[in-house]
């Protein structure tokens, strides 16, 4: 019951607050297995090439999550200023995803149009927005369904 009055309380506030960049991405790329690699050799829950991660870091530790963060985050970083150089304007989080899924040179190919990226491409920026828009009452409700109770109380319904 209290459970469900946190819901209501937060449901009621619409208070937004979706997962950040990294929580998004990792979330999208590897569901956070931080010993993923790729089929083209890409490393960490964020699927980095081994060429860009080298260029942030001289750790091997692929599989470190801190590392793996800091690596990640100064390559959002370069991303946003290169595209905001060459776009005049600032990333929106649509944009920023194609950046890192397809890469910069794609995206900048295309004209940093959304509605000439391909079918796959697209779809998988509309989940990373869907993370980063999720609000408290729905992060509250995915994390009560991933993680289960006492026997005693769940339900066929999962709530």
């Amino acid at each position: 019951m209290a459970k469900w009055m946190i819901i209501l309380v937060l449901t009621t506030m619409s208070a937004t607050a979706g997962l950040s960049k990294l929580e998004a991405l990792s979330m999208i790329e590897t569901g956070d297995d931080d010993s993923a690699v790729g089929r083209l050799g890409e490393i960490s829950r964020f699927q980095i090439r081994p060429q860009v991660w080298r260029q942030y870091s001289q750790s091997s530790a692929f599989e470190n999550c801190g590392v793996a963060t800091v690596v990640a985050q100064k390559h959002i970083d370069y991303l946003e200023a290169l595209f905001r150089a060459r776009a005049g304007r600032e990333a929106n989080d649509f944009d920023l995803y194609v950046l890192w899924n397809a890469g910069f040179t794609y995206y900048e190919r295309l004209g940093f149009d959304p509605d000439r990226i391909s079918r796959i491409v697209r779809n998988r920026a509309r989940r990373y927005l869907n993370l980063r828009n999720l609000s408290l009452a729905q992060q509250l409700l995915y994390a009560s369904r991933s993680q289960p109770g006492p026997a005693a109380t769940r339900t066929t319904s999962g709530f």
